[in-house]
């Protein structure tokens, strides 16, 4: 009976092993971490995709001299940025580009909608609290004139 004490003393004391028990404990809780900043990542570039969009859409419209020519510019703009950004968007869904006259007189509003429901992050990254999957921005910018 002594003697299984003893050994039961030795095992207790015993350092062997630590490093990977601490390592059980400690790398879901880092790797949780990694995956998160990855996924953040993604979408933080998807959300200045939609902006860019918006913006390039809007600075194309500047040049339109008709209502209907500043609408098909700032479409055609808006597309193509946001098919650049095709990749990291990764939805596969279309946007929702809308052109035309702001809320104010003089003004011309684009609207870029993206919807990364059907992203990767957004159907695997399940385990982090994400925020909404769709993307919008908005610019405004005047018609000019002199």
């Amino acid at each position: 009976m002594r003697k299984s004490a003893r050994n039961l003393f030795q095992l207790l004391k015993c350092e062997q092993g630590i490093a990977a028990l601490e390592f059980v404990f400690l790398a879901p809780a880092l790797l949780a971490l990694v995956f998160s900043i990855i996924v953040y990542s993604i979408y933080f570039t998807a959300v200045i995709g939609v902006r860019q969009a918006a913006a390039e859409g809007a600075r194309a419209a500047v040049a339109g001299l008709s209502s209907t020519e500043r609408v098909s510019l700032a479409q055609a703009r808006a597309m193509e940025v946001i098919t650049n950004y095709g990749a990291m968007l990764g939805g596969g869904h279309q946007p929702v580009i809308t052109a035309g006259a702001g809320t104010t007189t003089g003004t011309f509003q684009v609207q870029v909608s993206y919807d990364m429901s059907g992203s990767p992050i957004m159907r695997y990254g399940n385990f982090i609290p994400l925020p909404s999957s769709n993307v919008q921005a908005s610019v405004v910018v005047t018609n000019g004139g002199y």
